[in-house]
């Protein structure tokens, strides 16, 4: 049963059609019904024009534009999205925007009711009525905030893509110096073997490659941290400040170049389980200096270490510094 109803998900209701038989179909939905179709089907039914929806009961005139892909397989949150997409884009007030927090909460519990109420096919005509009454009455205010918010996102993917390339450069950087070491060890050898035969003091010879050696190396790590900080300081201009009180208490981590002291989440002060709670309360567990708390941090911290690695790059850059 559950393998018929996996392969129902694969299936065009229209035609039929499945991912088996044809690998590169794309399931398309329109916000009119979100009535599922394979992309063959949306050009065959609607490329002349609109028309009704192929759907038993349905009934209602879809248009070719209209139709987007369906990101989501669960059809009922593809919907809630562009539901809250829709009306955070006429909704769009900040906390700032309100004289306190209260009325603030009255917002968005008033936002979440519209949601709710065009989800679920509740009184839809007064909802939509109050969204084209509210758009009317703060079009200047919406515009603004929209405008507001797109330039936030640029700045934020501005950002993310100078982070992404400074970690990218970073990285290149540290390899190409355990290279050049790696190359360093081999001259120091030779150098050794060389001196050996016109010096008498063994301790001695091996005592002045290996300072030469130590001294290269110093200045080519000097170097990437100057390059470090010049990348940083170049989009960071507060990341100068944050360096020199950081500086001192970077930690240690097997990580090649990862010295990020920001955690990528909030750690609350207790959390439901059974489990852990039962063994605060085992002597042998506290004697041993068993802590939840390093529990919780140590599973937030395996959730969140993906976020900001990125696959693709990470071979791209493994081959092109391999080649």
């Amino acid at each position: 049963m559950a393998d018929v109803e996996e392969r129902q998900k694969d299936m065009c209701p229209i035609c039929k059609t499945d991912r088996y038989l044809s690998p590169d179909m794309k399931f398309l939905v329109n916000p009119e019904c979100y009535h599922k179709m394979c992309e063959s089907c949306v050009d065959r039914i609607y490329s002349l024009g609109p028309a009704p929806c192929p759907y038993p009961n349905c009934g209602k005139t879809l248009r070719k534009n209209r139709f987007k892909l369906q990101i989501f397989d669960d059809i009922l949150v593809e919907k809630e999205i562009d539901i809250r997409n829709r009306i955070l884009s006429i909704y769009n007030k900040i906390q700032d925007d309100f004289d306190d927090l209260q009325s603030y909460n009255s917002y968005l519990e008033e936002v979440e009711e519209m949601i709710f109420n065009l989800m679920n096919g509740i009184d839809i005509v007064n909802t939509e009525t109050k969204l084209k009454q509210y758009k009317e009455e703060n079009l200047q205010k919406i515009d603004l905030n929209n405008n507001n918010r797109e330039k936030e996102f640029e700045d934020f993917k501005k950002r993310e893509e100078f982070e992404k390339n400074l970690k990218i450069q970073k990285l290149q950087l540290e390899r190409q110096i355990e290279i050049e070491e790696k190359q360093l060890n081999e001259l120091a050898k030779k150098e050794i073997l060389n001196k050996l035969t016109t010096s008498n003091d063994i301790n001695q010879t091996i005592s002045q490659v290996k300072a030469s050696v130590l001294k290269k190396s110093s200045a080519r790590r000097k170097q990437l941290k100057e390059i470090m900080t010049s990348l940083q300081n170049s989009n960071n201009p507060q990341q100068e400040q944050h360096q020199e009180s950081s500086s001192s208490s970077i930690p240690f981590t097997p990580f090649n170049g990862d010295r990020e002291l920001k955690q990528n989440f909030n750690k609350l002060s207790n959390y439901y389980d059974p489990f852990i709670d039962e063994l605060k309360l085992k002597k042998d567990y506290i004697a041993a200096g068993w802590k939840s708390e390093l529990v919780y941090e140590r599973i937030l911290n395996e959730a969140f270490i993906g976020i900001g690695c990125f696959i693709q790059d990470e071979k791209k850059n493994s081959i092109l510094l391999s080649s």
